[in-house]
């Protein structure tokens, strides 16, 4: 059901708990690829899949789901292989063939993705989009006579569609069959096309056609469709000079600008403009940002010269245009010059003002397993978590509290004895945990601890027990009182120098004095801090908090393979410690062992830690 709902980590926790009962049945271990894969973590998909081949290697489903985790991570030979054997056992299965089609595509193998295509064409003859594919397969072989067919017959099996009109409009148009071309885009946009090319080429068809109004009126609808696309300013920008109307044009130039400082060639459009309005400042301001980037482009020192003769600055007009006739003059020189500095300067090309970019549409039509957007926000644990920002920061130090903030995951076993202990035989009086996962504290919260430390030190007055000192150290904690958990904390070591607990408590709160006290030596509190973790590793060697702990220190520092056999040895005395496998997968990044990282962060995403899949899919990329 959590799956069905698209709650894929809930699902994995589920799936984990199953596995863990029994672990030799494959199903568990493909639903939980299939909810990896939603995660886009197609390295645990990868190695569910084979788990679940396995413990049977005659699921086709298996073989399907690892083909695709494959082809996610470019490894398309491998991908085919697994779809191939998916197919032995399915021989029909349209969505394993369509899949393949694809990764042949993806591999380049057109003419196999050609034949997979008519595959599917002829298990399900009323398919009416694979022709689509095969026009697109034949347009990447540059084809475009078997590409055209191939849309012929797609349109003419889908008349009212306008992605057939759209593509072979752009096909037209790169043809110079440009009345054929429009009457492609005009049937596109009578059909509703929502893609914003089409209104941008028909524009451009329009002005060669002089159809002048026609033109501003698709470049206006494209920018309705997509208000920040800069080709749709740029061009309406160029119409409307060409109209005379400078002032509006130089408003779309910068819009242009805005969006992209570097696009020199609207840069250079809105200089001329500027300086045919009479704004000199700004066109002055526009040519020499041009002549910074390519200081051998005539027609900007001729552009300068002329506002100096506006300005009655007649020598330094002269100067400017002595420099343009120079570099005409001298075209050989300056050329070299020119193509010294070409590796700085590709961006642009100031030669082409009128951009003859084209946009077509190559999206498949063909559903495959491919990700929708995330339909749940930027919140909660629902849908596709891994296109939610994260923090790209390791996960922090536990700690032992009162309170805790439960996002009812699995993650990391939390009990140990040491803390039953603590409960009971220290007769702490409230329930304890051990946690990195801390809530902030309301005023009231606040205010009841401070009642709770006044009545502590009344009871201590009149009988010192350890218990109380512990108790009293976890309430100035919450309080923020770091100085006086420390002192407390060190009572009761003088009382008892083998409780452990004592010492892991002391750890962390050192280090969250040292944060609010950013001028105390650091290099001689996290000594003090390495001590009492090694203590309590020597007190209680399977306590694998302060193995984190450490590694965390030692992640700090830098000392990043001290970090490694640290969280290893978390992992060691809890293998499913989540967090351990987070920070290690931090770790490996900054060692560039992607291929761990890659790893430990499936791992930790599969224990609980949701952000881990945010950082993974942009490690996969």
């Amino acid at each position: 059901m959590a799956l069905h709902n698209e709650d894929y980590l809930l699902s994995i926790q589920y799936f984990n708990q199953v596995i863990r009962i029994k672990p030799y049945l494959p199903n568990p271990y493909i639903k939980r690829a299939i909810a990896k894969i939603s995660l886009e973590d197609y390295v645990g998909t990868e190695k569910d899949c084979n788990q679940a081949i396995q413990c049977n290697p005659f699921i086709p489903q298996a073989y399907f789901i690892r083909g695709y985790a494959k082809r996610e991570m470019k490894r398309y030979n491998q991908a085919i292989s697994d779809f191939n054997k998916a197919l032995e056992f399915s021989p029909e299965n349209l969505n394993i063939i369509i899949n393949r089609a694809y990764t042949h595509k993806l591999n380049k193998d057109y003419s196999e993705a050609i034949k997979d295509f008519n595959l599917y064409k002829k298990i399900k003859s009323n398919e009416k989009h694979i022709d689509y594919e095969i026009g697109i397969i034949h347009l990447l072989k540059k084809d475009t006579i078997k590409a055209i067919k191939s849309f012929n017959q797609y349109i003419k099996n889908n008349p009212i569609n306008p992605q057939g009109y759209s593509v072979r409009g752009f096909l037209r148009m790169q043809q110079q069959d440009e009345k054929g071309a429009l009457m492609d885009y005009n049937k596109a946009i009578e059909y509703k096309s929502d893609f914003v090319g089409d209104y941008i080429n028909r524009g451009i068809l329009n002005v060669k056609f002089n159809y002048f109004n026609n033109a501003l009126a698709d470049y206006s609808n494209a920018i309705k469709i997509d208000p920040k696309n800069s080709l749709a300013y740029y061009n309406r920008g160029l119409l409307r000079a060409r109209l005379g109307d400078n002032n509006n044009a130089i408003e779309d130039l910068n819009k242009v600008l805005v969006s992209d400082t570097t696009n020199y060639e609207a840069r250079w459009q809105r200089a001329l403009l500027e300086l045919k309005v009479g704004d000199l400042v700004n066109s002055e301001k526009d040519l020499n940002k041009i002549l910074k980037k390519y200081p051998f482009f005539p027609p900007a020192y001729t552009g300068l010269a002329e506002i100096n003769e506006k300005r009655g600055k007649l020598k330094t007009a002269t100067k400017y245009r002595q420099m343009a006739s120079e570099i005409q003059n001298n075209k050989k020189y300056y050329k070299k010059k020119k193509e010294l500095l070409k590796k700085e300067n590709t961006h642009n090309d100031l030669s082409r003002l009128l951009p003859k970019k084209l946009l077509t549409k190559v999206t498949s039509s063909i559903k495959t397993l491919e990700d929708e957007k995330n339909k749940y926000g930027s919140k909660g644990i629902r849908g596709k978590i891994q296109n939610r920002k994260s923090k790209l920061e390791i996960e922090q130090n536990f700690e032992i509290s009162y309170y805790r903030n439960n996002d009812f995951l699995g993650r990391t076993n939390t009990y140990h004895p040491i803390l039953a202990n603590l409960y009971s035989k220290q007769n702490i009086g409230k329930s304890i945990f051990i946690t990195n996962k801390k809530i902030d504290l309301t005023p009231q919260l606040i205010q009841f601890h401070f009642d709770i430390i006044k009545d502590i030190t009344q009871r201590i007055e009149k009988a010192e027990t350890i218990n109380l000192y512990i108790e009293r150290a976890l309430n100035y904690v919450l309080v923020k009182d770091y100085q006086s958990a420390i002192e407390d904390l060190n009572k009761v070591i003088q009382l008892n120098p083998k409780l452990s607990i004592s010492y892991f408590i002391r750890s962390y709160v050192l280090e969250l004095l040292m944060e609010v006290n950013p001028k105390s030596n650091t290099k001689v509190v996290h000594q003090n801090i390495i001590d009492d973790l090694n203590k309590i590793i020597h007190l209680t060697p399977d306590f694998s908090f302060s193995y984190f702990n450490l590694a965390n220190i030692m992640y700090k520092q830098g000392k990043y393979n001290l970090a490694i056999d640290n969280y290893k040895k978390a992992i060691a005395i809890d293998k499913d410690f989540a967090e351990a496998y987070f920070n290690l997968g931090f770790t490996y990044i900054k060692l560039e062992k992607s291929k761990k990282a890659q790893d430990c962060f499936s791992k930790a995403g599969e224990l609980g830690v949701s952000r881990s899949y945010n950082i993974l899919k942009g490690l996969l990329r």
